[in-house]
């Protein structure tokens, strides 16, 4: 419970509007998955190169955290990945 006060952030997930999903491009593959699966569409990128989640878009329903077989997905802090469109 503090973690949400003091940090605003939701270890477990749980509190969508305290989280951030982000595309780690060192484990992206470009397969597709989560882009295919997303949807409203926020995930973009060229097959075979790292995708990028458009943050503005993006639901947080956690569909291409559940799909990724690679681990790409990350799941963090809103503040964590601000730049995010930055490989996510």
């Amino acid at each position: 419970y503090e973690e949400h006060i003091k940090d605003k952030y939701c270890r477990s997930g749980v509190c969508r509007d305290l989280c951030t999903f982000y595309i780690d491009p060192e484990k992206c593959t470009g397969c597709t998955v989560c882009a295919r699966n997303c949807p409203v569409q926020a995930i973009t990128g060229e097959k075979k190169k790292p995708h990028l989640i458009d943050q503005g878009l993006c639901i947080k329903c956690r569909t291409c955290y559940e799909k990724c077989k690679f681990g790409a997905i990350e799941i963090g802090p809103r503040d964590r990945f601000k730049t995010e469109e930055v490989a996510s």
